[in-house]
């Protein structure tokens, strides 16, 4: 870390913050020099900041959803082509110690170039359009966000609305194209199109496995069964759908796609705290209500879709699954792309893709690269909109377990400082 400081008392130790609204989730943001680096300091810390194992966190910062749960490092970037190093970190709330590295997050990335040039990361920046690169930790791809810059920092007005966030902003448009394979090391995991899941009650689920920034399996709720019809809507915790039995079906799918792709590391019980892969739903146009009591058009949408990671829907559309989907939608044979109307996009020359989700329409330009077979797939543009804005800069206090002179312990609480000031002299992702 570059600097540690403590309380008068010694009681807490004092750690540089940035909290910043990303497309539809809301993230801590900390310079990589500020922090340990990825390992048992850098995981205690994180959840201390948000106040786990309480799923409200309530003695931090909180975040009771997943959306509001997570964090991202941001460093200046010693690789070629590369501005800025990113590492996303997702945690769980109703998981006392839940967090992981194993995923992506596209609206998080969408606040990585306005916190960079917040923080002065990036010199010489000129005013207007500017696109910020910048290199994945947890993929170990290239991203790129392009926004409009102002006296070196971002703008915040703007005209360009997304669904899940009120009023409008200044449109960041951030481009996954270089993120195939990232994961697994292939687009297609099986090196198919499409596969056959063998349920446990004798039916079997058709399913395309993407791996583009996130992983995804894409399935038709017609095959789903249990009267799904891709138009389900979460309920206010988003822990719970109908139809009844969809969690138990979602699991039994997930660990199936899981075990398909070669991981074998997860039981029944641990694919429903596990965030990849995403199950997703996608249907064809209707019209539908969405969470806001809006009316979603069939004929201003390419298809519906429906995201679930830990088993629980999306109350909105993930930047990365939003991405994987308009990959996958943009490949004749997919899932996805079998359920689009017809056009450009299902004939696999590309072009504009909007589809509806809980709250509303996603928009992605895709323009694919055909190779010789499916996995030699590329996209020249996998490209969506978004909007995001610094809320708070300022400093968390989180409780050392080192006790200041004469006082006893600090209490079964407190962050385990051993580990954490491990680290306190290196430098951070």
């Amino acid at each position: 870390m570059s600097f540690l400081r403590h309380d008068r008392n010694g009681e807490q130790f004092l750690v540089p913050i940035t909290i910043v609204r990303g497309g539809s989730s809301r993230g801590f943001f900390f310079e990589g020099r500020n922090v340990p680096p990825p390992g048992k300091g850098l995981e205690e810390f994180l959840l201390a900041v948000r106040g786990s194992p309480d799923p409200m966190g309530m003695d931090g910062l909180g975040g009771n959803t997943v959306l509001q749960s997570k964090a991202a490092i941001v460093s200046p970037s010693s690789r070629s082509g590369a501005d800025v190093d990113y590492t996303f970190v997702q945690m769980f709330p109703d998981q006392p110690a839940g967090l992981t590295y194993g995923m992506n997050c596209g609206n998080i990335a969408a606040g990585v170039p306005v916190f960079a040039l917040m923080k002065n990361m990036i010199p010489n920046v000129p005013d207007g359009r500017v696109t910020v690169r910048a290199f994945s930790v947890n993929t170990q791809k290239m991203m790129s966000m392009t926004l409009d810059v102002l006296n070196g920092e971002a703008r915040v007005a703007g005209d360009t609305a997304i669904g899940g966030v009120p009023g409008t902003g200044a449109r960041i448009l951030v481009d996954f194209s270089d993120q195939a394979g990232g994961f697994t090391g292939k687009l297609f995991p099986t090196g198919r199109l499409v596969d056959a899941v063998a349920m446990d009650d004798g039916s079997s689920i058709d399913v395309t496995i993407v791996d583009m920034v996130n992983v995804c399996a894409f399935f038709d709720p017609a095959s789903f069964g249990i009267g799904c019809t891709g138009l389900e809507l979460p309920n206010q915790d988003g822990g719970v759908v109908t139809p009844q039995g969809m969690a138990s079906r979602l699991a039994e799918l997930r660990l199936k796609v899981a075990k398909f792709i070669g991981w074998k590391q997860y039981s029944l019980d641990s694919i429903r705290r596990a965030a990849l892969p995403i199950a997703v739903s996608v249907t064809a146009p209707c019209d539908y209500t969405d969470l806001d009591k809006a009316r979603v058009c069939a004929r201003d949408i390419d298809l519906a879709a429906r995201f679930y990671a830990e088993s629980i829907m999306h109350t909105a559309a993930p930047g990365s699954g939003a991405t994987c989907l308009g990959a996958a939608a943009s490949i004749p044979g997919t899932i996805p792309n079998r359920v689009l109307a017809p056009g450009s996009l299902k004939d696999g020359k590309g072009g504009r893709f909007s589809f509806g989700h809980p709250s509303g329409l996603f928009e992605l330009t895709c323009e694919p690269v055909p190779g010789k077979s499916p996995n030699e797939t590329t996209f020249s543009c996998l490209a969506f909109p978004r909007t995001a804005r610094i809320i708070c800069d300022g400093t968390v206090y989180i409780r050392n377990i080192r006790p200041p002179p004469g006082t006893g312990s600090s209490g079964p609480d407190a962050i385990d400082g051993a580990s954490f000031f491990l680290h306190a002299d290196g430098v951070g992702v």
